[in-house]
């Protein structure tokens, strides 16, 4: 920047005295615009660490609501159960029959005996002993012995031996019940109690010692025995014509990489029609994880502005559809540097969550809902967007207002899907809602032991959020699910697919 002194302003003419002023106003309007985004920074991360993470929007008059799509929070539901115990003759431990001989059966816990007869008419034979098997099984806040007793009896004139067949169980001869590992499975990604933890409450509430490896290949069964499910789940979402996508990592151990972890990546696809929720991992954050996944998709995606799914929507013609939270955290941040346009923005967006919101409360159809945004929604968005260029022209790039109106901008051309086609929701707040549960867990359980535990941690994170989603309770699905597909057939596997399975009130 040229600078002239005091005597050489005297003697300077008009015109290098206007050059000089030009100059040195750019170079102070670089300066300030410097500092403010030093000074945004700064604010931003002071809230990182310190304030609050909350994505509230409160107007002055305090009659402000909460920017949110209006979904509902669900409860969990409880079983209303009756435990019956009953008192009985503890048996001599030399006399103890302990089934299949993989440790000793702990007397201590409540035990339910059933009893499985032979298919064939037995009238007329020889009792001639028993074979006894059991396993641990468990209900929400119950563990206990379930105990199976198999009469055998002499056929006549030395014929042979008749005894009922065993149930099927998902680890073949193993103590473990469909209960007992649907609920390690939950602990650990429902309620994020990592599996040390869990041993310690087994052993502190029951007084029973399981060791950490041995919840490790129960949670390697349940992963093994509903992964047909998942791909079932797979199958028909890429059937679908809208999807909303977004990935998060997920730290995993590797090898490689001794002391410290791999960044892996789960993708996470949901479909709003259907309420599916996908969880795919993947080793990177690379595109070729969706570009396979959705390979054969068609129809829209609602994404955010990563770049990574550029190349996906190009190639396989798919539509692109905008979030609108994303814009409108942009401008929330911005709220305090520029009160004036941020409320003004920040309004306007309140007022479209507001028609969803409502079409959601009064349960409207898909045409109900897209007559109601026609009406009330899209003329107030293209209004916005002359808004949205005017101001652009009006603020400084790097501040924080005009950071959050070139983003708009740029992501402006993707919400015209919302605009035209009634399926398409305002935001990705959905499959973030999904994210979530995956966020807190990490925080717990720290990573995943490989990438085969990653793998199958996507396959129980998609079954009990698709569950979730619609009111089920994850416990009875899950158990259901181990209960039932031992002794299923490959074909049958769509009859576990949520709204195709149903659960009768004797498995609950």
């Amino acid at each position: 920047m040229k600078t002239l002194s005091q005597d050489a302003l005297i003697v300077a003419s008009r015109q290098e005295l206007i050059n000089t002023i030009v100059s040195q106003k750019a170079q102070i309007d670089k300066f300030k615009s410097h500092i403010q985004e030093i000074e945004f920074q700064l604010e931003w991360f002071k809230r990182q660490m310190f304030g609050s993470k909350s994505e509230k929007y409160i107007s002055d008059d305090d009659l402000q609501t909460m920017l949110e799509l209006g979904v509902e929070k669900r409860t969990d539901q409880h079983t209303v159960t009756e435990e019956i115990t009953y008192d009985r003759k503890k048996p001599n431990t030399t006399d103890t029959k302990n089934g299949h001989g993989r440790g000793t059966m702990p007397t201590h816990l409540p035990i339910i005996d059933k009893t499985i007869e032979p298919d064939c008419e037995t009238t007329g034979m020889v009792r001639i002993g028993e074979e006894i098997s059991w396993h641990y099984e468990m209900k929400p806040g119950s563990l206990f012995i379930k105990r199976t007793i198999r009469p055998k009896y002499a056929l006549p004139d030395n014929d042979g031996v008749v005894i009922a067949e065993l149930p099927a169980l998902p680890i073949e001869k193993g103590n473990a019940g469909p209960g007992l590992m649907t609920q390690v499975a939950i602990d650990k990604y429902v309620y994020h109690i990592p599996l040390d933890r869990q041993r310690k409450k087994f052993k502190n509430e029951y007084s029973v010692e399981f060791s950490e490896s041995w919840l490790c290949d129960i949670i390697k069964s349940v992963g093994f025995w509903i992964e047909p499910v998942y791909k079932a789940y797979t199958e028909k979402i890429i059937t679908s014509s809208y999807l909303q996508a977004d990935e998060t990592p997920i730290p995993v151990l590797t090898k490689d990489k001794k002391g410290k972890t791999h960044r892996g990546y789960f993708w996470a696809y949901y479909d709003p029609l259907n309420k599916t929720v996908i969880f795919d991992y993947r080793e990177s954050r690379s595109s070729k994880g969706p570009s396979e996944f959705l390979k054969e998709f068609k129809g829209t995606l609602q994404i955010d502005g990563y770049e990574g799914y550029n190349d996906i929507i190009t190639n396989q013609c798919l539509t692109r559809a905008a979030c609108m939270d994303h814009v409108r955290r942009r401008f929330e941040k911005a709220l305090e540097y520029d009160k004036e346009r941020a409320t003004y923005a920040l309004e306007k967006m309140k007022s479209w969550y507001e028609v969803e919101r409502n079409a959601r409360e009064q349960q409207y159809t898909l045409e109900q809902r897209f007559a109601d945004r026609i009406e009330k929604t899209v003329p107030s968005m293209r209004e916005f967007k002359n808004w949205l260029s005017k101001t652009f022209t009006e603020v400084l790039p790097k501040s924080p207002m005009g950071i959050a109106v070139s983003y708009a901008l740029n992501q402006w051309p993707y919400f015209e899907p919302f605009m035209t086609d009634p399926i398409v929701e305002i935001s990705n707040i959905l499959i973030e809602n999904a994210i979530r549960p995956v966020a807190i867990g990490r925080k717990n359980y720290l990573f995943n032991g490989s990438h085969d535990a990653a793998h199958r941690a996507a396959i129980i994170y998609s079954l009990v959020s698709t569950a979730k989603l619609h009111g089920i309770d994850p416990f009875i699905y899950l158990k259901d699910l181990l209960t039932k597909l031992p002794s299923s057939k490959s074909n049958e596997i769509g009859l576990f697919l949520i709204p195709d399975w149903n659960v009768t009130q004797e498995d609950k």
